[in-house]
């Protein structure tokens, strides 16, 4: 039988997380960050929200691309109103991928992070990670006022379901043989995520994390980032998260872009 049951609020609430302290499950949505930003502006709102569906009709990942998220997924956004400063806000993606590569490890699937937020088993995509952060300015600089932290995994599904061939992406029950009940998924990915986020100012052992990890190091890559396409080998990650490219110009650091793993180069 396959699983596609999104937990109750009270259930999610029950695992006892520090991230949250209220949770909003809706069958379908048409965006989980869009519920979590909205969620933000809510008079007296103090963060610690989680927004959970079921599917989503008009999820996006980074870039603005479209985010396949059918019934079978754990499409998940959290908000967070962190109290440190704006310069840290960047490494909050790299910190979320390298909880859910721990999660998909310990449960036996070799998950590896392609820079900046993408979760990949043997080439093939199971997780995309997109924070979004909310800044104002005022007398004494940029504040900070909230991240919306969105993971989407793929859970009890098939890449067919996603509209992409078996060499684009995977999931957990495609790399388990087996389903896995989402409320499970949530109760050992949630500690891995409290942990990371809880190192997102002392980031050195997340950092050693995230380039052992990583599946963009010591690649030739190719990188479009603003209308400039950009290609070396990728010789580092900087302790902003940032993306360090050895060019014929020299070295190159990248916060954003979009990356290809050149092969045979």
């Amino acid at each position: 039988m396959v699983d596609r049951m999104v937990p109750s609020g009270g259930e999610v609430l029950g695992l006892g997380s520090r991230l949250f302290r209220r949770v909003v499950v809706l069958d379908e949505v048409e965006s989980t960050q869009r519920v979590a930003r909205e969620a933000a502006g809510e008079e007296g709102s103090s963060g610690g929200v989680l927004v959970v569906a079921g599917r989503q009709v008009g999820g996006k990942g980074r870039l603005g691309r479209e985010w396949g998220s059918p019934e079978g997924g754990l499409w998940l956004s959290l908000l967070i109103k962190p109290d440190y400063a704006p310069v840290f806000a960047p490494r909050m993606t790299q910190s979320a991928a390298v909880a859910v590569a721990g999660f998909l490890r310990e449960i036996g699937i070799a998950a590896r992070i392609k820079w900046p937020n993408d979760l990949m088993v043997e080439g093939r995509k199971i997780c995309g990670v997109l924070a979004e952060s909310s800044l104002t300015s005022g007398e004494r600089g940029l504040r900070l006022d909230y991240v919306v932290l969105g993971i989407g995994l793929n859970v009890n599904l098939d890449p067919e379901d996603l509209g992409l061939s078996e060499y684009q992406a995977t999931s957990i029950r495609r790399e388990l043989g087996r389903d896995v009940p989402l409320l499970e998924v949530l109760a050992r990915l949630l500690p891995k995520l409290e942990d990371e986020l809880g190192r997102v100012e002392d980031f050195g052992e997340t950092l050693r994390d995230l380039r052992s990890l990583s599946d963009t190091l010591g690649r030739r890559v190719r990188v479009r980032r603003l209308g400039e396409v950009i290609e070396g080998l990728a010789v580092g990650i900087d302790l902003e998260g940032a993306l360090v490219v050895s060019t014929e110009n020299g070295l190159v650091k990248l916060s954003e872009g979009d990356v290809e793993n050149l092969r045979g180069l």
